[in-house]
């Protein structure tokens, strides 16, 4: 069975990456390298406002929400992805202030299950910060995303870093993580590149969570995606990632001996882009803390890239690759390792 260190440490390395990378986004690797030196950035940036802590973005809050709803699906005992879309829903409240709709404003009250902490009452999960701009829109309609009920047509990556809860949840079976990846990204993106890219993303989590090694992980996603409709483009990136990894020379260097590669996958802006530089950093790279450095140096959306090779590098190594001192720096570290925690706990129970 999956052990609870891949739990702690898909959550805890997630949100190092989204925070390693939050101040790189939107830099160019001509500024990253002059306001960080020759060898880009290297360490969690703290911030003064943020009383000297490393700040994460929507992707880890976004991320937070799914675990919250899978919580709640167990306490209450619902759907997968009703109990995400509930914690969605409550992300959305807490961005943007609204009055909750009729129906839903029991939602952000204290739950029962919630005697630990309660995610909506968490001051840094109200933050505005980074993306997140399509969900909000999508969460805003009053109708819920599905694959009949299309919301927009996003290709981007929001979806991605959310799905990582839902491959725990689901460890050792990559197909059923597959497929509610792909019923919980439709409520907030209806593009096929989006909600496939989610989808392949929690599977590879729960492969890897379920004790594959990564190739086989990679091949097991692979042959769920090819026989999806309209898999074309995220199975061409995945690919092309693999293929050039497996070229790259073994050992170790710098990160910008990863940025040719990195650059010819995109920037991160599509789902399919986010997935295929992942997977490229996490088989690039030998030392998964090497992977870390190479999903955010870059001059794309390092955030999400970053916290999507950290996801992936926590599930495959726990959090013991992480600098303690990152951990400690980490904006409410001991709440996000304790989530993960709950999250593992459900699985095992759910398991017995």
């Amino acid at each position: 069975m999956a052990e609870i260190s891949k739990f702690r440490g898909m959550f805890l390395a997630e949100a190092c990456g989204d925070a390693l990378g939050y101040p790189l986004d939107g830099l160019s690797v001509k500024k990253i390298v002059h306001r960080y030196g020759p060898f880009g950035l290297r360490t969690l940036v703290r911030t003064r406002k943020n009383e000297f802590q490393a700040q994460i973005t929507a992707n880890t809050q976004m991320m937070l929400a799914a675990a919250d709803g899978l919580l709640w699906s167990d306490a209450k005992k619902l759907e997968c992805a009703e109990g995400i879309y509930r914690g969605c829903m409550r992300w959305f409240y807490s961005q943007t202030g609204e009055e909750p709709r009729r129906g839903q404003r029991t939602w952000m009250r204290r739950q029962p299950h919630e005697r630990e902490f309660c995610l909506v009452r968490e001051k840094f999960m109200h933050a505005r910060r980074g993306e997140g701009r399509t969900s909000l829109a999508a969460l805003e309609s009053a109708e819920r995303g599905s694959l009949k009920n299309k919301v927009n047509e996003s290709p981007d990556g929001e979806a991605i870093t959310r799905s990582a809860p839902i491959g725990l949840y689901y460890a050792g079976s990559p197909k059923e993580a597959f497929y509610e990846g792909v019923r919980c990204a439709v409520f907030t993106h209806s593009h096929p590149t989006a909600y496939l890219s989610a989808a392949a993303f929690a599977s590879l989590i729960a492969g890897l969570a379920g004790g594959l090694s990564l190739p086989k992980a990679l091949a097991e996603t692979v042959h769920i995606l090819s026989a999806s409709d309209r898999s074309d483009e995220i199975l061409a990136a995945m690919e092309a990632a693999i293929t050039q990894a497996n070229n790259h020379p073994a050992g170790r260097g710098d990160v910008w001996d990863h940025l040719d590669s990195i650059r010819s996958f995109g920037t991160g802006r599509t789902g399919s882009e986010v997935l295929a530089i992942a997977v490229y950093c996490v088989m690039a790279c030998d030392d998964p803390f090497d992977a870390l450095l190479a999903g955010a140096n870059h001059d794309g959306r390092s955030s999400v890239t970053a916290a999507a090779v950290g996801a992936l590098e926590g599930v495959r190594f726990g959090e013991s690759f992480l600098p303690r001192s990152w951990v400690d720096t980490l904006e409410q570290h001991e709440l996000i390792g304790k989530v993960g925690e709950k999250v593992y706990e459900t699985f095992a129970k759910a398991h017995m």
